[in-house]
C-alpha cells in the first residue's frame, strides 16, 4: 500500500515540484513581475487613459470592493503627480529589460519541467513578444471583466464571459509556444486547458481573499500594506502558471515512463 502511494501521480507531482525547486522560482518570477510586468502595465494604461495611474487604482478598489480608509492606501500606490510623458527613459528601458529577463526565466522554468530545451539565443526575439503579449492581454481581459461585472444585460455579459476565457486560453497557449518553442500539441493543448482552470479557480480564490486581505493590510500599514497583497496574488499566480503545465508535463512523462527511468537512474548513482 505504501509503495502504491509513493509511486502514485500526486507523489510525483508533489516529488517533481520540490525536485525543480519551483516554490523557490515562484518567489523569483513573482518578485520580477511585480517590478516589471506592473510597471509596464501601468505605464500603458497611463498613455492611452491620459492618466496618472488613476485607472488602475480605480479598477482595484472597484474590482475588491475595497471600502473606507483602504481606498486612500490604494490610490497613493498607484497615483503620482509626475505626468506620463515625464517617465524617465533610463526607467522605462530597465523595467522592459526585467520583463524581457522575466521571459527567459519564465521559458527555463518551463523548459525544465517539460524537459526541452529553453529560447535559443537567436530565438530570443520571442522573449519580447512574449512581453508584448502580457501587456496586451492583461489590459484586454482587464477590460473584458470589467463589461462583465458593469452590465446588465445577460447576453453581453455571456459573450464577454466566453470572450475571456478564450483569450486566457489563447494566452497560454501562445504564450507557452513562444517560450517552449518545441514543444508538441499533445502538451501544448491540455496545458493551456488546464492553465484556463486554474485561472479560474484563481480568480474564485481572489474574490474570497483579497479583498478583506487588501483593507486590513492597507489600514494596518497603509501603501506598502497594498503593495504585500498584491504580491501575494502575483505569487499565487505564478504558482498556477507553474502548476499547470507540471501536472500535464509529469503525467505524459509518466505515461511514457520519462520519470521512472530518470528516478532508477538517480538511485543507481
Amino acid at each position: 500500500m505504501l509503495d502504491w502511494i509513493t509511486r502514485s501521480y500526486p507523489v510525483a507531482v508533489v516529488r517533481r515540484f520540490v525536485e525543480l525547486e519551483l516554490l523557490d522560482r515562484s518567489f523569483g518570477l513573482a518578485a520580477q513581475a511585480f517590478v516589471a510586468l506592473l510597471p509596464l502595465v501601468i505605464i500603458v494604461v497611463s498613455v492611452f487613459a491620459t492618466s496618472n495611474g488613476q485607472v488602475i487604482a480605480d479598477q482595484i478598489i472597484d474590482r475588491f470592493g475595497i471600502e473606507g480608509p483602504a481606498q486612500g492606501s490604494v490610490r497613493a500606490l498607484f497615483e503620482s503627480p509626475v505626468a506620463t510623458f515625464a517617465i524617465s527613459w533610463s526607467a522605462l528601458l530597465l523595467i522592459a529589460y526585467s520583463a524581457f529577463s522575466l521571459s527567459r526565466k519564465l521559458s527555463r522554468a518551463y523548459g525544465a519541467i517539460f524537459m526541452l530545451p529553453p529560447l535559443a539565443r537567436n530565438e530570443l526575439w520571442r522573449g519580447l513578444v512574449w512581453v508584448g503579449l502580457q501587456v496586451v492581454m492583461l489590459t484586454l481581459t482587464s477590460g473584458l471583466r470589467s463589461l462583465w461585472r458593469n452590465n446588465d444585460g445577460a447576453f453581453i455579459q455571456a459573450i464577454a464571459v466566453i470572450a475571456l476565457l478564450a483569450a486566457w486560453f489563447a494566452l497560454d497557449a501562445f504564450g507557452l509556444k513562444l517560450l517552449v518553442p518545441t514543444i508538441s500539441r499533445r502538451l501544448l493543448l491540455p496545458t493551456a486547458a488546464v492553465s484556463l482552470i486554474g485561472r479560474i479557480g484563481l480568480l474564485g480564490w481572489a474574490a474570497v481573499y483579497m479583498p478583506r486581505t487588501l483593507e486590513s493590510k492597507a489600514e494596518q500599514f497603509g501603501p506598502i500594506g497594498v503593495t504585500f497583497a498584491l504580491f501575494t496574488l502575483i505569487l499565487v499566480g505564478v504558482v498556477v502558471t507553474l502548476l499547470a503545465p507540471l501536472l500535464v508535463a509529469v503525467w505524459d512523462q509518466r505515461r511514457r515512463g520519462v520519470l521512472a527511468d530518470a528516478v532508477g537512474v538517480a538511485q543507481t548513482t
